[in-house]
């Protein structure tokens, strides 16, 4: 399977690895909808800002 990239405006196409190919072909036809994309990117943006606050958390209690 290959994939396809836009590099400084140049159409670049390459081979995908085996691993990489086989997720594409597993997760073909799904998508989210836009309340689950927001609650995606919500949930990862809370994980990395409570990572970020742990030793100030820590500290204070």
């Amino acid at each position: 399977m290959f994939g396809t990239a836009i590099v400084r405006g140049k159409v670049i196409r390459f081979r995908l690895p085996a691993a990489l190919a086989a997720a594409q072909k597993r997760n073909a036809g799904k998508s989210m909808t836009d309340e689950e994309a927001v609650a995606f990117v919500e949930a990862k943006r809370r994980e990395v800002a409570l990572r970020g606050a742990k030793p100030y958390l820590e500290a204070r209690s």
